[in-house]
């Protein structure tokens, strides 16, 4: 979870642009709108713009997520705000732009498809599942739960690979959230890469250094490592942590 005590001196609503009472699916939209404008990719690394689309992403992580944006709404004390709220500026997009209208419309097709797809992978038709999400990635290559879902469609057909690609476009793009290196880290243990794993798991565990999974998940890693070194060597090792705890 975000350290929202740490970001309190920011307004995150005035970061995205958004009203205090905006909706899941405006703060959705306009999250998206503006990471299509600041990505690094297109801006050319203008490092102004690239703080920005980290600020962006900082706030959608918050803003993003029942839990943590009721906390931070009460951190600022939204209920106040909310009576100014007429003096805030309205959503980016324009209602009267019809290309950005076009784009809210094919936001919205996409969720539904992303709820379909999650729907096929659980039924194991992980191919239908790739290939309804595949027509989205031409207008929406850094949208994090596409590039999520198709990670795990790819995984489902064993196309180690892609979903790794995949997970790493999510953890570019949603870079303080822990459980996109956590399903990265899964993604390469079923690769057998132990050594990429443990390194993902670490990353998550730089954001939450609690998050149980990526503890568990680092225990077992040592498990398998340990099991691949001659008897010998266990031994030692065994020994060597028996005087460790003795000292």
């Amino acid at each position: 979870m975000p350290d929202i005590k740490e970001d309190s001196t920011k307004d995150f609503y005035e970061v995205l642009g958004v009203k205090y009472k905006a909706t899941h699916e405006e703060i959705e939209d306009v999250y998206h709108e503006l990471a299509r404008e600041l990505h690094p990719d297109v801006t050319g690394g203008n490092i102004e713009l690239t703080e920005r689309y980290m600020n962006i992403n900082e706030a959608y992580q918050v803003l993003s997520k029942p839990d943590t944006r009721a906390e931070y709404d009460s951190s600022i004390g939204v209920d106040q705000l909310l009576e100014g709220e007429e003096k805030k500026p309205e959503f980016r997009i324009s209602r009267d732009d019809k290309p950005a209208s076009d784009m809210r419309r094919l936001d919205a097709k996409l969720r539904r498809t992303i709820k379909e797809a999650e729907s096929l992978c659980r039924k194991d038709n992980f191919w239908e599942a790739s290939r309804i999400l595949e027509v989205f990635l031409k207008t929406h290559p850094d949208n994090p739960q596409l590039r999520s879902t198709l990670a795990s469609a790819a995984l489902g057909r064993k196309r180690y690979h892609e979903a790794v690609n995949h997970m790493k476009a999510t953890c570019t793009v949603e870079y303080h959230n822990p459980d996109n290196f956590v399903k990265l880290g899964k993604i390469y243990i079923q690769a057998g890469q132990l050594i990429l794993a443990e390194k993902a798991l670490r990353e998550a565990l730089g954001w939450n250094a609690k998050h149980k999974d990526a503890l568990s998940m680092i225990r077992e890693i040592e498990k398998l490592k340990d099991a691949e070194k001659p008897p010998i060597l266990r031994m030692f090792r065994k020994v060597a942590k028996a005087f460790a705890r003795k000292e």
